[in-house]
């Protein structure tokens, strides 16, 4: 089967190129197959939300593709987007987002309005909507009439009349008790098994994860692990694959930092015959370890040190035994899950910090190939490989021909800054 939904190497930045820039999304890179439940987990500000939204074709990638059903979504004209999210999803916010002047009916039927279907056609399938949420009775009440639950359930009918594949939920518990809360959730996973929705979620509340196929573990705009549930049956198309110790850790400490997840994993690979207090020590000594606060001479005086002096208490021999595998396991782990960054030299972070300052003076909106362009034109200019003309030609040369792709007076302009910032030193 093949993937509804492909990320590939996907970013999203903001004020790109300034000294203000942000990564709102990060280099990623998955698939979501048809009929799956999947849950973007993590922290506000993660991340999380703008991922849902490049989905729904309300962002666009700064770098990278997003394919939704076969289409990249980028490559959409404005009345192909139109269609395209009338018919390939339903969105569900936080907020809901129904209109507070009309009706639940009204609210419900909007989607079917916009798309011209017949008026007998789309009562008929708003009230077979109102009618499984529990909320006919309401359809003649104002929005403000309603608790937020009631709400919630309108919002779901209107995102699913139309019929969409695919279900966007943006956190859509986050306003309700957790009764409604409840109601709404099992809705959801109902669309999934008995409709055979694909459905979206975004939560930072760990109680939902195991409602899902798969959990993604978000970070600072990044994936940091997915999680498979084993409980739940494979989706056709998904690699079948044991669940990694890491991965188990992950479902049941879903809050723990990465280091700490870490370090608990390593502790548990160690078999330690040690009490909850002892291993505790253990596993902060680890965690030290792993930062960077500690050397492995340092996690070897706290494994030796005694317990009122705030170590764990091994004798001399044995506290080495144990630092020495845990470094090697530490390593390991580094080795296996590493994330590949690019070594700065200082020449090229002098010129990273040369074109933040060109670019917070600039006006005008730059792309991510020109901010590329003019990091490698400038790194060439401070190591001495280019001259002050060629600098100028590279900055007024169209980025297709190899420059950087400003107009004549930008390129005079930054290259006179360049030259008065490289002479001061």
């Amino acid at each position: 089967m093949e993937p509804i939904i492909k990320f590939e190497n996907l970013s999203v930045a903001y004020d790109l190129g300034k000294s203000n820039e942000t990564w709102a999304l990060r280099e990623i890179t998955l698939e979501i197959y048809p009929e799956e439940y999947v849950i973007f987990f993590g922290p506000s500000g993660c991340g999380k939300s703008t991922l849902l939204y490049t989905i729904a074709g309300l962002e666009f990638p700064t770098t990278g593709r997003v394919i939704v059903n076969g289409k990249d979504l980028k490559s959409l004209n404005q009345k192909e987007l139109i269609k395209f999210h009338r018919s390939t999803i339903g969105m569900v916010f936080q907020a809901y987002y129904l209109i507070p002047t009309f009706n639940v009916r009204d609210n419900i039927l909007l989607p079917q309005i916009f798309a011209k279907v017949p008026p007998s056609q789309r009562l008929r399938k708003a009230k077979f909507l109102m009618e499984r949420f529990g909320i006919l009775a309401l359809k003649h009440r104002k929005i403000s009439q309603l608790s937020g639950g009631q709400q919630q359930r309108a919002a779901i009918a209107r995102a699913l009349i139309n019929d969409p594949p695919i279900i966007l939920a943006d956190e859509p518990v986050g306003n309700l008790d957790s009764k409604n809360a409840e109601i709404v959730l099992d809705l959801l996973e109902e669309l999934n098994k008995e409709d055979k929705k694909t459905i979206i979620h975004v939560t930072h509340n760990p109680k939902d994860l195991p409602r899902a196929n798969r959990v993604f573990y978000m970070k600072d705009g990044k994936i940091i692990r997915e999680v498979v549930n084993t409980e739940r049956p494979t989706i056709e198309g998904m690699t079948k694959r044991e669940i990694s110790e890491l991965e188990r850790l992950a479902q049941a400490y879903p809050y723990l930092t990465e280091t700490r997840l870490r370090a608990k994993l390593i502790l548990n690979h160690l078999l330690l015959p040690f009490g909850i207090d002892t291993q505790q020590k253990i596993e902060e000594a680890i965690e030290k370890y792993i930062k960077g606060e500690i050397n492995q001479s340092g996690l070897t005086e706290i494994l030796d040190a005694p317990p009122e002096e705030g170590g764990v208490g091994l004798y001399s021999q044995r506290a080495r035994t144990l630092a020495q595998k845990i470094v090697n396991l530490a390593e390991e782990i580094r080795i296996i899950e590493e994330e590949k960054y690019p070594v700065l030299t200082p020449a090229i972070e002098r010129a990273q910090r040369l074109r933040t300052y060109l670019l917070d003076n600039y006006q005008g909106k730059v792309s991510f190939e020109q901010v590329k362009r003019l990091d490698e034109i400038l790194t060439k200019r401070i190591i001495g490989k280019i001259r002050k003309k060629t600098l100028e030609k590279f900055l007024d040369l169209p980025l297709k021909k190899g420059g950087a792709g400003f107009n004549r007076r930008t390129a005079k302009r930054f290259t006179r800054q360049i030259e008065l910032i490289l002479m001061k030193g």
